[in-house]
């Protein structure tokens, strides 16, 4: 991109002079309204300042501290100015008192502070008048989370009104900040509760949800950006089987009551003939991986699950096993079309909550869950079918004897890593240390993290870990299968295992061709869109009134890439570091390479939407 050395950091230098200036003229009149709104934009302009100098590579030696310096008398009046609320006299000191509101966060808001993209969480708010203050100072991204009361009427009119997202768990604020699509290099949350202890404790809970979303975030992420192309494009190519197939939320279990989970570590084949003898008195989960293990120990898993896309090479040749139909295929709806064909008495699909158009065009429900592995999905899908029991086979984590997977879990499905990746030591299923990989690693603290917070709800649900080998899991009682077995008393125990679905998400063939003839429609104004952005941006001579009507095309891109997901999660990577879902486009000089990528990924989608 064709960026023009430091003239934006030159401008916002100059508009920050500008300002202090304007804080001093405010002061002298005591213009309170004003010093408010030039502070606060002040806040903006050193947030934008510290994100431009990385934009431009700067050396870490120039800070937008050491870059802008203003007069101590003038950092002295703000200092003493946003901590008003500590001494002033307040009639009220309530959050109900619009004035004291504005005092808090006054002093609550941090020096630099980017109203576009940081995130500020209220916890417990007893009336809009927080949320309207935050509103009227332009804060655009909140989130409220209520763990014990229930919102007030006007709470709830705000939430509705401009669209803010409500938790009422810390899971589901951790789940909450995993799916932002802002960088919110800043969070901070304020707690309106009048206890103290629910308040600091509260705190410290959000702080650890805020932190573990960013987490799974940042691996989503990774993840997205890698695959994101390939998603989007096999999920506008799944959508048309979708009618005929069930969805992970129609699923009805009964007549048992224990989970096996079957993943595909080194430690498998020492269970499967255990696992055979009670088979029909257990729901069996499996990845697709594993299958081929199963069907050789004459295992029928009750249902089979596949998250990863693929590629073409892979999942145009699949092999299934004749002899051993598929009773039920649980898909995401990302993965390849050629997964599809796989013979199954019932597929099942599901799609991420990343897809919200997708689900608000036909009123399904997302996966109900964000999670790193297939083994964890059916942790979490068995804690949804309400099993109280659930029990891990061959969920190693961790290398064996030079294995990362069982004899026969690569004959379906190619092996994604090495046993070279293998170089962090964890504690072992026996004790002593294994060996394990960095997105293992993530998926042990995972696990526990789960066991924890449904432990926490008081969720009484009995987790184990039965892989007779691999990596320990903290939070899971460990034990072999023989002695889950008994302890459970399955031998003896009489099961009549029924698998229903429920008559829900019909998805008509009129309302799919509509939705596909609109995201052709779409793909096709951005792909023109683009076009016209690049050759703007190619013009040699630049003016204001050229500056100005690529702004206003930028608008109309942004208005239509913000009414789909599929285009975000295609260029994942370029959007979240050029555009992100700010409505600010300062950071960007050249939009020629960007919008060229963005023309080319419409066309791909538009391709995808007609087939």
């Amino acid at each position: 991109m064709n960026h023009v050395p430091n003239f934006k950091i030159d401008q916002l230098i100059q508009k920050l002079a500008k300002n202090d200036l304007a804080i001093t003229e405010y002061a002298i009149n005591s213009d309170e309204q004003n010093i408010r709104n030039s502070i606060d934009t002040r806040r903006h302009l050193l947030a934008l300042l510290k994100r431009e100098l990385l934009a431009q590579n700067q050396p870490k030696s120039n800070s937008s501290e050491s870059l802008y310096k203003a007069l101590p008398e003038i950092e002295q009046f703000i200092d003493a100015w946003c901590n008003r609320v500590k001494s002033k006299k307040i009639e009220h000191v309530s959050y109900l008192n619009p004035e004291f509101c504005h005092l808090l966060l006054d002093h609550m808001l941090p020096k630099s502070w980017n109203f576009d993209e940081d995130l500020i969480i209220i916890h417990e708010p007893q009336s809009s008048d927080l949320l309207e203050a935050l509103e009227s100072r332009n804060q655009k991204h909140i989130i409220i989370i209520n763990l014990e009361k229930k919102l007030t009427a006007d709470v709830r009119l705000f939430t509705t009104k401009n669209k803010v997202t409500v938790a009422n768990s810390i899971k589901n604020l951790e789940k909450a900040i995993s799916l932002l699509q802002i960088r919110a290099e800043q969070v901070i949350s304020i707690s309106c509760d009048e206890n103290i202890y629910n308040a600091q404790k509260a705190k410290l809970a959000i702080n650890d949800a805020v932190n573990l979303g960013k987490r799974t975030r940042i691996e989503n992420t990774s993840t997205v950006s890698k695959f994101g192309k390939s998603w989007a494009t096999n999920v506008l190519r799944n959508l048309p089987e979708f009618q005929n197939a069930k969805n992970l939320h129609q699923i009805e279990i009964s007549g048992v009551d224990d989970a096996i989970i079957v993943a595909s570590g080194p430690s498998l084949l020492k269970n499967v003939n255990r696992l055979k003898d009670i088979q029909d008195k257990v729901f069996i989960v499996t990845a697709l991986r594993s299958l081929p293990v199963l069907n050789a120990a004459g295992i029928e898993p009750d249902l089979v699950i596949q998250l990863d896309a693929e590629d073409d090479q892979v999942a145009q040749k699949l092999s299934p096993d004749p002899e051993h139909p598929i009773k039920n295929l649980l898909l995401e709806g990302i993965v390849n079309p050629g997964f599809l064909n796989i013979p199954a008495n019932n597929i099942i699909w599901s799609l991420a909550q990343h897809f919200f158009d997708i689900h608000q065009e036909f009123g399904t429900k997302p996966t109900p869950f964000n999670v790193p592995s297939v083994s964890i999905y059916g942790l979490c899908l068995c804690h949804f079918l309400k099993f109280k029991n659930i029990c891990f086979i061959g969920q190693d984590l961790a290398a064996s004897d030079g294995k990362q997977y069982a004899d026969g879990a690569t004959d379906l499905l190619p092996a994604h890593s090495n046993i070279s990746m293998f170089q962090i030591e964890v504690p072992g299923f026996y004790g002593g240390k294994v060996m394990t990989r960095n997105s293992y690693e993530y998926q042990i603290k995972r696990c526990s993290e789960i066991a924890q917070e449904w432990r926490s709800q008081n969720f009484n649900v009995k987790l184990v870990n039965a892989t007779e080998g691999g990596a320990f899991i903290p939070e899971f009682d460990h034990m072999t299968l023989d002695a889950y077995i008994d302890q459970r008393q399955l031998r003896e125990k009489k099961a009549n295992k029924t698998i229903n679905f429920s008559p829900e998400f019909p998805i008509t063939a009129e309302s799919m061709t509509a939705y596909l003839r609109k995201i052709h429609s779409t793909m096709e104004s951005i792909s023109t869109l683009a076009d016209m952005i690049v050759k703007l941006d190619n013009k040699t001579e630049k003016s204001r009134g050229l500056d100005k009507k690529k702004k206003k095309i930028i608008s109309r891109f942004q208005d239509l890439n913000n009414s789909t997901s599929l285009l975000q999660i295609a260029m994942q990577e370029g959007i979240a570091k050029v555009l992100g879902t700010s409505r600010s486009i300062e950071t960007v000089d050249s939009y020629c390479e960007f919008f060229t990528k963005i023309k080319h990924t419409a066309i791909i989608l538009m391709a995808a939407a007609k087939k």
